[in-house]
């Protein structure tokens, strides 16, 4: 360790934990710079981060930090210039040539983006930078092309599997951190409950880790993993608890007996954790949760409620407009103190100012609504790519139950985001569009970056008769075709 210290990668290793100052608490940063340091040089992660260049590194800090921090390290910065903006741009400058040569599977998304532009261009004219906001929900999708061309090599792939054991560390030190807040009454308790304020997609994608028998994961990170259960459970989140189901349900269909006893075994392990610590903490904290859970799986809840009815004013919207939608930059509803208003003459920043909301909860919606029909083909067409590509991936010989673990949580990750879009304001905001995105990325690129066994090529001698041996003749064998008798041996 120390001799690591006094190598040039320590740089690399400070620059990843660093911009936890912008956005966290200066106390909790007492905690996780240093405990992160630590992981990054056992786990090597500072070693892996030195030998990228400079763009995969730029890229790299990136996604870690808008995994962790989601919505406070995304709005760093000064309005409308954020650190996507700066991001991105950087990253389309320093791939612009790769970027240029457009592959055939990914025309879909440059198509997306494209009509978001044109869109913005159309309507910037009467709403400004509203509508320049509005077409985010499209631009956006240019994170796929950039997000590929970074995942071609398999080492982004093994990356994104060491950072996630940064982020089980250092998220379960957050929620420690958050939960200790509460219960010593240094914090006070949120909307629902107890909602900690320490993101919702790594969580996530770290309990459907729990489920996979992943050797990467050693049993000191699965059993950090196990915080990540009632700290999930305690957003109540639906939308969550669903995608979670779904990968969950994908990882038990298409896995062997060991996969599905693994998810029975450490189900019930989350359950009975989760009971104790809902006991625990109902008997420390000033708000009756049994109460809180009753009505959040109650139908006649609020956010339930809320959500149909923003989505029928948002259907309205898109119905008087259907061919080309209601355009940008105009809020599609507007609701405020449970209040929705059928007139709505402000624009988004003054509905936010207010206190109001804007958005109907539901990013497929919004995106028909505001581009109509014209967008349901291309958008359909892009979100079924990657689902197609997990039905055909699942068939492959990956040559190791590692990498073919690995391939069940890029997948799951993927599914997670599918159904948290449908429910939450995702593909609108940077902190969320980014992983829903990434989780496209990483399934379309994962055959392409020798996750799966590539094809062989085998010569073989024939003699032509006698004992003279006649021309070499050359046999082509796929080993990675679709043989899912391969795939189970090697597992």
């Amino acid at each position: 360790m120390l001799e690591k210290l006094n190598q040039p990668r320590t740089a690399k290793a400070l620059l990843l934990m660093a911009p936890l100052l912008l956005y966290e608490e200066w106390l909790l940063c007492l905690f996780l710079i240093p405990i992160g340091l630590w992981v990054s040089f056992r786990e090597e992660i500072a070693d892996t981060l030195h030998k990228l260049d400079a763009r995969d590194l730029l890229l790299f800090l990136y996604l870690f930090h808008m995994l962790f921090g989601e919505r406070n390290f995304a709005y760093v910065g000064f309005e409308p210039i954020f650190v996507t903006e700066l991001t991105l741009g950087a990253l389309l400058v320093a791939w612009r040539r790769e970027l240029i040569d457009v592959r055939t599977h990914l025309m879909v998304y440059y198509l997306i983006v494209a009509i978001g532009l044109l869109w913005a261009v159309a309507y910037v004219g009467d709403y400004r930078i509203s509508a320049l906001r509005d077409s985010l929900m499209l631009v956006y999708t240019i994170w796929v092309p950039v997000l590929y061309l970074a995942f071609r090599k398999r080492r982004s792939y093994e990356l994104f599997f060491l950072l996630l054991k940064l982020f089980i560390v250092l998220k379960a030190v957050a929620y420690v951190y958050e939960a200790g807040m509460i219960v010593t009454g240094n914090r006070s308790v949120l909307m629902e409950g107890f909602r900690f304020n320490v993101g919702y997609v790594v969580p996530s994608a770290i309990v459907i880790s729990l489920f996979l028998p992943l050797r990467i994961l050693d049993w000191r990170y699965k059993l950090l993993s196990f915080v990540m259960v009632p700290a999930i459970f305690t957003l109540f989140h639906r939308s969550i608890f669903l995608g979670l189901a779904l990968a969950v349900g994908f990882f038990f269909w298409d896995g062997l007996p060991r996969v599905r006893k693994r998810i029975l075994g450490y189900g019930t392990i989350a359950m009975i954790l989760l009971g104790s610590f809902l006991v625990f903490y109902n008997a420390r904290v000033d708000v009756d949760l049994y109460r809180v859970m009753e009505q959040k799986f109650s139908g006649d809840e609020g956010n339930i409620s809320y959500r149909f009815l923003a989505w029928e004013r948002t259907l309205e919207s898109y119905l008087d407009n259907p061919i080309l939608g209601a355009g940008v930059g105009r809020p599609v509803m507007y609701v405020q103190g449970d209040q929705f208003y059928d007139t709505i003459n402000m624009d988004y920043f003054d509905i936010r100012d207010l206190g109001g909301n804007a958005q109907p909860h539901n990013s497929y919606l919004h995106i028909l609504t505001r581009f109509g029909l014209v967008i349901v083909p291309l958008l359909f067409y892009a979100l079924w790519l990657p689902a197609r590509r997990i039905l055909y991936l699942r068939k492959r010989d990956y040559g190791s139950s590692e990498r073919y673990y690995r391939f069940l949580q890029v997948a799951g990750f993927y599914l997670v985001m599918l159904v948290f879009a449908f429910f939450n304001v995702v593909l609108e905001s940077p902190h969320h569009a980014f992983p829903f995105w990434l989780s496209v990325a990483m399934v379309l690129a994962w055959g392409r970056s020798s996750n799966s066994l590539p094809k062989r090529v085998r010569l073989e001698r024939r003699p032509s008769g006698g004992a003279e041996e006649g021309p070499q003749s050359i046999r082509l064998q796929n080993s990675n075709g679709p043989n899912r008798s391969g795939r189970e041996d090697a597992r």
